[in-house]
């Protein structure tokens, strides 16, 4: 995939790794927006009409160089809250949206470049597993739980010990 097309992704999802369920399906298309800096493409979702509220997803992947032999690959997707205003009571008139905060990840993949696509593969599938709840085999049975600490850590801000 090119960084020209659309990104579709999906807050629909439970944290199963495969599902049959027809409910499961994309509600979010980030559409391309170019590079913003020379080797980071981004991508914006525009569904919420207001520009300073817009999710974003940057990507950037840096080659290895003379001095580092190493392939970096960085994801981030950023989805900022606006603060919540009501027309002013004197002139009945409704306040500029602000942000209030950004909730934020941060995906980096360091890549050696001796490394195998066989083996960027394994890091991925893994790198997912730490987001599943359940990882279901092909029929779409559960058949075991990853017992990841990231999906409590970052729903219920639990500690990882």
């Amino acid at each position: 995939m090119g960084a020209i097309a659309q990104v579709k992704l999906s807050t629909l999802t439970t944290g199963v790794g495969v599902t049959s369920d027809a409910a499961v399906s994309v509600n979010k298309t980030f559409d391309p927006q170019g590079f913003v800096l020379p080797g980071v493409a981004r991508w914006v979702d525009r569904s919420g009409g207001i520009a300073i509220g817009y999710p974003t997803v940057t990507l950037s992947n840096r080659l290895p160089t003379k001095t580092s032999r190493l392939n970096k690959v960085v994801v981030k997707l950023v989805i900022p809250t606006l603060e919540v205003t009501a027309p002013s009571t004197a002139t009945g008139i409704q306040p500029q949206p602000t942000k209030a905060y950004d909730h934020t990840v941060v995906m980096e993949f360091i890549l050696p470049e001796r490394g195998t696509e066989a083996e960027r593969i394994a890091l991925m599938n893994q790198a997912r597993s730490l987001l599943m709840g359940t990882i279901n085999a092909s029929d779409g049975t559960p058949s075991d739980a990853t017992g990841s600490p990231v999906v409590d850590a970052v729903r219920y801000l639990d500690s990882p010990y």
